[in-house]
């Protein structure tokens, strides 16, 4: 007899750090409205626990990048203005996850405590209003430095980890699984060298190719990715080469944090909102399972 399994909802989103910087809230309008849809039905659901994939901006991997690594603890980078305190990480559970993992044949790296940047603090603080309000396990998916894992093993991963979630969290608790990055974009920061870039370095980069990097923005990529993504179609995602990314932009590598969640999650994720924003040089959407998609 199989055991009762917890409620399992995804929610995939862009973030950019210059939405943050647009305090009065001028720009991405349609975005705006979509996320105060989604961030509404979070809060309804009341997850009990996160199982977040993001990405690392060569901050807290930036000696060592393996493809995937989850993390025991974590604190916040603060970068961009987002908070710099702790998650609450559940690291017992966070453990016996990453065993999981590598008993699943994934190659999982392992991380007693990483600061993770705004690819997790931005869309937790906005979601949560904190980063220690809901327990939360990150996993840091590599999309910028060499390895970069494959759509097929990025699938693998999210399969895997709904697997542990089916099987091992108790079936009162309400997870919640989140991909946050993309869609479309290449911020002016991901170029050879930038690992070794001052945090004000980095930031006076983006600001001054603003202008440039607006130009990476690609909607038809992006609505074909959201298209698939919500249709029965939605596990040929996996089979993405690097090529099929390239127009995406370099931080369009991002994408696979939301192909991580829809296998974990194990269904299509339907599109909630869709607007290219210019200004905050990023293809900006959001995707969500049915039962939280409030379109």
């Amino acid at each position: 007899m199989t055991a009762p399994a917890p409620q399992i909802a995804a929610v995939a989103l862009s973030h950019s750090p210059q939405m943050a910087q647009d305090t009065a809230h001028a720009q991405g309008g349609t975005f705006r409205a979509g996320f105060e849809r989604i961030a509404k039905a979070v809060a309804e659901y009341d997850p009990t626990l996160v199982l977040y994939f993001g990405p690392d901006h060569m901050r807290a991997l930036a000696g060592i990048a393996p493809c995937f690594t989850l993390v025991e603890s974590a604190t916040g980078y603060g970068d961009w203005g987002t908070p710099a305190e702790p998650y609450q990480v559940p690291k017992d559970l966070a453990i016996a996850l990453g065993e999981h993992l590598a008993a699943a044949g994934i190659d999982i790296a392992m991380a007693p405590d990483l600061r993770l940047d705004h690819g997790f603090g931005q869309s937790t603080h906005d979601l949560f209003g904190s980063l220690s309000a809901v327990p939360l396990i990150p996993i840091v998916i590599n999309c910028v430095d060499r390895p970069i894992a494959t759509a097929a093993r990025t699938a693998a991963l999210g399969t895997a980890a709904g697997a542990f979630l089916r099987s091992q969290v108790p079936a009162d608790e309400r997870v919640l699984v989140i991909g946050s990055g993309g869609i479309s974009h290449a911020p002016p920061s991901l170029v050879p060298g930038a690992r070794d870039l001052t945090e004000a370095q980095r930031q006076k980069l983006i600001t001054d190719n603003i202008a440039r990097a607006a130009e990476a923005v690609n909607p038809e990529w992006d609505r074909r990715f959201l298209t698939q993504l919500g249709s029965d179609a939605w596990t040929d995602l996996a089979d993405l080469t690097a090529e099929d990314l390239v127009p995406a932009g370099t931080g369009g590598a991002e994408v696979r944090t939301w192909i991580a969640a829809a296998f974990a999650a194990g269904t299509p994720l339907p599109t909630v909102v869709y607007e290219p924003v210019t200004e905050w040089i990023t293809g900006m959407g959001i995707a969500a399972s049915a039962s939280l998609n409030a379109t």
